[in-house]
């Protein structure tokens, strides 16, 4: 493989991530725009997803009816059950993309005193937040920072692959790759210790370092 050919097949592996599925689901809003430029490439980041979820919020408010005021930041990041790369594009001072952003109906349903059935139709009451019907899966409880080497493009992908399909791990934020190394920013469903351990059961190798990981292809 040429040099232009292992470029070209990183390009299209950074930018594919499957959205959710979801049926007329108000709560899941896919193709959200994330764009922003600030002074380093990870709080450009953030500045886009910020947006990415007022622009989300906006689009499940009109599908339910309008007349809903849109939260605080804090307030919205907290009503995010998922946050999903659908393709994305950074440089040293830019992030653009693409997201899919999942809401949780507990949290929609205190803001606007709407229940949600199943198949994520809004009604006027009845149900307890705490008895949707919805499958959104459990946001991010902690984050890390980590690095991994690779010897192959392959391994690269590999990694990826079995951290995207845990369930240990909520998101896979790409902050930087070279050709034989990259860093991220793993958003994790338990805390970083029980989750250090649980990742060796699904074939990731973890050392830990301080908030700091170093990751690999491990068995399994």
């Amino acid at each position: 493989m040429t040099a232009r050919h292992l470029v070209a097949a990183l390009v299209m592996a950074l930018l594919f991530c499957p959205p959710l599925k979801a049926q007329d689901n108000p709560l899941v809003q896919r193709g959200i725009p994330a764009e922003a430029t600030a002074e380093n490439a990870v709080t450009a980041r953030d500045r886009a997803h910020a947006n990415a979820r007022r622009i989300a919020f906006q689009r499940m408010a009109e599908a339910l009816g309008g007349g809903i005021a849109t939260p605080s930041d804090a307030q919205l990041e907290r009503m995010v059950a998922a946050l999903i790369v659908e393709n994305e594009r950074t440089s040293s001072t830019r992030y653009s993309g693409q997201l899919t952003v999942q809401f949780s109906p507990g949290q929609v349903a205190s803001l606007t005193g709407r229940s949600f059935s199943g198949s994520g139709a809004a009604s006027g009451g009845g149900s307890a937040p705490g008895s949707m019907g919805l499958n959104i899966p459990m946001a991010a409880q902690s984050y890390v920072e980590a690095t991994t080497r690779f010897n192959s493009f392959q391994e690269w992908l590999e990694l990826r692959r079995r951290l995207r399909a845990s369930n240990i791990v909520a998101s896979v934020d790409l902050v930087a790759i070279s050709p034989d190394a990259a860093r991220m920013r793993l958003g994790l469903r338990q805390q970083a210790g029980e989750a250090a351990a649980s990742l060796g059961a699904v074939g990731v190798s973890v050392s830990q370092e301080g908030n700091r990981w170093q990751v690999g292809l491990g068995g399994g």
